[in-house]
């Protein structure tokens, strides 16, 4: 792997994984990065609740993983560089793929841990490894890891950003080829049970932690340009106005919805981090977890794509920035109740959301792998297709 050097978690067997991955890179170069809108609400008695849009061109081996608490892993290292091992004290469920370093870990791009401490990873081109000084003993995390550290041995967003600033190790940024070989194309979203959000992200040679006071994280640019960008919409309100005079004229509109005629409709990462905040500002708030997991679902709906929608022409086309013709397409949407410990799955092939209870995993102890191809209309108690592959 070009001396990267990998450590793996203990016990697990990647080959199969290895194999798929194998296969699927030659067809994955340069294709469009995710456009994914992640998003958090609360009901009325302050639980939260978030979810995610996953949006790909490309159909990637993606699995959903649970790695129990106690669970032994290692991260791979830059050449001549000592890699983090660690042990989670907390059970993790979510989505992943082999990013192919060779250490046999997931890169979970969206999961959740017992505790109610979610993280998603959202595109972020440009991003670079920071630049540490000489010398030290902390160990180096590879970003592909971070979800899976970070959700394995803390609690709430607060204590991502200590785990983080403690200078314990060294995040960097390693070549995924299912990215084109973008090195870690992506700034990563948490929230908590709390409400609490953070998001972090590797530009010019930094680490910045930002709080998330809206909620909602799309792609590039950086967060800090999304937020200054709300600035230019401070005039969005969910209030409709159906009367109006032209001169002598007096008219009134035949029906409603004329207060989001200024909301964004394109489905590009600025448009959509305005028509989220919009969303999540104005829904009204559930007085029921099940409520609030519906109206969360009915918020996501607005962000699924089906193939077609949006074309990309590739290298020399109108707007182009890639080099053959795609369509991005919603792959999964995926939904937290962070109070009762509860995941919701709806893939590309779905319909309806298939539901894991985290609480009913403990009995599992490895690592258990399912492609989310057997997450479908047909499979809708997830939990019990996780038991029963740990048979």
């Amino acid at each position: 792997m070009g001396g990267i050097v990998p450590m793996g978690w203990a016990g697990v067997s990647s080959a199969p994984m290895r194999n798929l991955f194998a296969m699927a890179v030659p067809a994955l170069f340069a294709v469009p990065a995710l456009a994914c809108t992640a998003l958090m609400i609360t009901d009325t008695q302050g639980n939260a609740y978030s979810g995610k849009t996953m949006e790909f061109a490309a159909r990637l081996p993606f699995e959903m993983v649970f790695v129990p608490a106690g669970t032994k892993a290692g991260s791979v290292a830059p050449p001549g560089r000592e890699a983090v091992r660690f042990e989670t004290r907390f059970p993790v469920l979510g989505v992943g793929v082999d990013p192919g370093l060779g250490n046999g870990t997931e890169m979970m791009v969206e999961a959740t841990n017992d505790q109610g401490l979610s993280m998603n990873t959202n595109e972020l081109d440009g991003s670079v490894t920071p630049s540490y000084p000489d010398g030290g003993k902390a160990g180096y995390l590879a970003a592909t890891d971070l979800c899976l550290y970070l959700l394995g041995t803390c609690r709430t967003v607060s204590e991502v950003r200590k785990a983080l600033e403690s200078g314990e190790f060294r995040v960097w940024l390693p070549e995924i080829a299912l990215m084109g070989n973008a090195k870690a194309p992506f700034h990563y979203v948490f929230f908590d049970r709390t409400g609490s959000g953070l998001v972090v992200e590797y530009l010019e040679g930094r680490q910045d932690i930002h709080d998330n006071p809206v909620g909602v994280a799309t792609n590039a640019p950086d967060f800090g340009w999304h937020l200054k960008n709300l600035s230019n919409y401070a005039f969005l309100s969910n209030v409709d106005k159906n009367a109006g005079t032209f001169g002598g004229l007096k008219v009134e509109a035949p029906d409603s919805g004329s207060a989001m005629a200024s909301v964004p409709s394109s489905q590009i990462a600025a448009g959509r981090f305005v028509k989220a905040a919009y969303y999540i500002t104005h829904a009204r708030k559930a007085g029921s977890p099940d409520e609030a997991v519906v109206t969360l679902g009915h918020i996501l709906n607005n962000f699924d794509r089906v193939d077609g929608i949006s074309i990309d022409r590739g290298s020399g086309a109108e707007g182009a920035s890639r080099t053959s013709e795609s369509s991005e397409v919603t792959q999964f949407t995926w939904m937290n109740d962070k109070a009762r410990n509860r995941y919701y799955l709806r893939t590309i092939n779905s319909l309806n959301f298939a539901t894991f209870e985290i609480d009913r995993l403990t009995t599992i102890r490895r690592v258990v792998k399912v492609p989310l191809s057997s997450i479908n209309d047909a499979a809708l108690d997830g939990t019990r297709v996780l038991l029963d592959a740990a048979k």
